[in-house]
């Protein structure tokens, strides 16, 4: 895209880039148009061949173009970057008829609505948040147990340098030197290394890399952490949130399970289709927390955090053990060197 190929990543930049080019682009297309119909108008007016059925013909298809408009930004500030509007506009009886009936924006269109949302996560839905997510449960007060406290002690932080700055995540450990985190987390950057929660900085590379499900394995040579556990979780299962939230220290945030759901959403550039198995939780979630573990109070792994809802405070989202599966396994017989900054910045 063209934002890309200019090397804009900042995530203020990008919006104001993305709207000036809607502009730009809107304005050249209503000039070519103008241009090419004047001719014809003229010539209609000319004649006195017009009818009220051309008239009226002209009223719907401004009405049409109304309509998408409305659909489309409605559609792209329903996830951010203002958590009041995308409220509103999740709850729109208007925006929810038109999103029934409108087709799926095309993979351009798309990559433009990710930038507009002006948000550090992936797209969970390609729609509207369903309206039938499950019900919030009220997430507990205290999780300071021994597993969690474990968890949270090989719990690291993921850096990478790339998309304007430097980029931040959480991993865990899932095998001998092997870090999983979120592949939005190391996409479009280099350098990448992690630190551990007393300090230690070390070196890693890519191993595997998955956009669609949003998954990305590194190797880190002398790290020794012990893996996690994967497990299952369930409706009402508490537990918690551990990562790195705005790139600062470690936080462990409590949280519960709401339930598990097939989300249709689309992959961390905004371009493909995609179905994934997900948790929807509550828990205080930032950008910075993702690739860090779900884990419950035991300190097992239940899934893998890799975005929070744009409308709903302490919403959060977290791909599930079984889910992540299947990557662990891929990952973890890998032996690539994969060069992640090759890919565009995620949307």
């Amino acid at each position: 895209m063209l934002l890309d190929y200019l090397g804009i990543g900042s995530p203020v930049a990008r919006p104001l880039g993305a709207v000036l080019v809607l502009i730009i682009g809107g304005s050249l297309g209503s000039s070519v148009g103008f241009a090419a119909g004047q001719p014809i108008r003229q010539r209609i007016l000319k004649e006195q061949v017009h009818t009220v059925a051309d008239s009226a013909a002209g009223a719907t298809l401004s009405a049409i173009a109304v309509l998408v408009m409305c659909w489309f930004l409605g559609l792209s500030f329903s996830r951010g970057p203002s958590p009041d509007l995308a409220y509103l506009l999740q709850r729109s009886t208007v925006l929810h008829a038109l999103d029934s009936v409108a087709p799926r924006p095309p993979a351009f269109l798309a990559r433009v609505e990710g930038i507009l949302a002006g948000v550090s996560f992936p797209p969970v839905f390609s729609t509207l948040d369903p309206t039938t997510l499950p019900g919030a449960l009220p997430i507990p007060a205290s999780v300071n147990t021994p597993g969690i406290n474990h968890a949270a002690s090989v719990t690291v932080k993921v850096v990478s340098s790339g998309c304007g700055g430097l980029v931040t995540g959480s991993g865990f450990p899932i095998g001998s030197q092997l870090i999983i985190t979120n592949a939005h987390v190391v996409s479009g950057t280099t350098d990448h290394r992690i630190q551990t929660p007393d300090g230690t900085v070390l070196g890693a590379t890519v191993v595997y890399f998955d956009p669609e499900v949003d998954v990305a394995i590194l190797r880190v040579p002398g790290y020794a952490g012990p893996a996690l556990q994967l497990a299952g979780g369930a409706r009402g299962t508490e537990g918690a949130v551990i990562g790195y939230p705005g790139g600062g220290p470690e936080r462990v945030e409590p949280a519960v399970v709401d339930g598990a759901i097939n989300a249709d959403g689309r992959d961390i550039y905004n371009s493909n289709q995609v179905t994934r198995q997900i948790f929807v939780l509550q828990s205080h979630v930032r950008p910075g927390n993702s690739g860090g573990p779900l884990v419950d109070r035991e300190g097992r792994v239940l899934g893998l955090v890799f975005a929070t809802s744009a409308s709903q405070p302490d919403q959060a989202y977290a791909l599930t053990d079984d889910q992540i599966a299947g990557d662990i396994q891929r990952g973890s017989q890998s032996s690539a060197n994969i060069n992640t900054a090759q890919y565009a910045c995620a949307a």
